[in-house]
């Protein structure tokens, strides 16, 4: 499941890019839905830990230092770009502040002033949020995306969760047909979106073949092939939390 992206753009530093994401964050995790970030560094990236600045210098390219209330990795083969970063995040809804230049997701334009927000615009703007202090009127726009201010937040926040729906939704077969436990698709990507264990039983890629002979299988046996599979690797040391695919042969003698 790709997850829903969405970048915080601006003309140049010191719009509240920052400002304006972190309290988009704050409003998607107390409505329950957990975000991933991701930010772009223009400068050179300060490391709080000492330790691991000597790892790096001695030529490690990843270092991972770790304590009980937080883990933090250091890489330094990574391309300092969006789409490959995006997978390092198992989060369904990530927030992404810089990558003006990348083509990535849905954007929200942070600018001081309206003007400013001149070319930034595209199909895929969301909004303009504008951080200085404006008579805006409720149906002002900028190329067709809306205009709107700091004390409007809640509104952008309603918004991205709006798109985050649709675009989960739409990765779904759009049946509607309740093998997942739920009335509608729709309910289906809300789920997934607020990190619940949720998943559809018709995009589950679970194949069965005897003696090179596909067999078919329905949705219901499809679950239970993947329930009963995760729930003994779960016992097994090694196992990679994030669990993405499983490949099982067995020979019968």
């Amino acid at each position: 499941m790709k997850p829903y992206i969405v970048r915080f753009i601006s003309s140049r530093s010191g719009t509240g890019k920052t400002l304006v994401a972190s309290k988009i964050v704050d409003s998607l995790v107390k409505r329950g839905f957990p975000v991933g970030v991701i930010k772009h560094a223009t400068t050179g990236i300060s490391l709080e830990e000492k330790d691991s600045e000597k790892y790096l210098r001695a030529g490690a390219t990843e270092v991972i230092v770790s304590n009980k209330e937080i883990t933090l990795a250091y890489n330094k083969g990574l391309v300092d770009d969006l789409g490959e970063l995006v997978g390092l995040i198992s989060k369904p809804l990530i927030i992404a502040e810089g990558f003006k230049e990348s083509n990535v997701g849905d954007t929200v334009v942070v600018a001081k002033e309206i003007e400013d927000a001149a070319g930034l615009v595209t199909s895929s703007t969301i909004a303009v949020v504008v951080t200085e202090s404006h008579t805006i009127s409720e149906n002002h726009q900028v190329d067709g995306a809306p205009i709107l201010q700091l004390s409007q937040l809640d509104v952008l926040a309603d918004r991205i969760i709006e798109k985050a729906v649709r675009y989960i939704t739409n990765q779904l077969p759009g049946l509607n047909c309740g093998h997942c436990g739920l009335s509608t698709c729709e309910a289906l990507a809300l789920r997934i979106l607020k990190g619940e264990k949720a998943s559809c039983p018709l995009s589950s890629q679970v194949k069965l073949s005897v003696n090179n002979i596909e067999i078919q299988l329905n949705p219901f046996v499809m679950n239970v092939v993947i329930s009963v599979v995760e729930g003994l690797l779960r016992a097994l040391k090694g196992v990679p939390k994030d669990i993405k695919e499983i490949e099982l042969r067995i020979a019968m003698n």
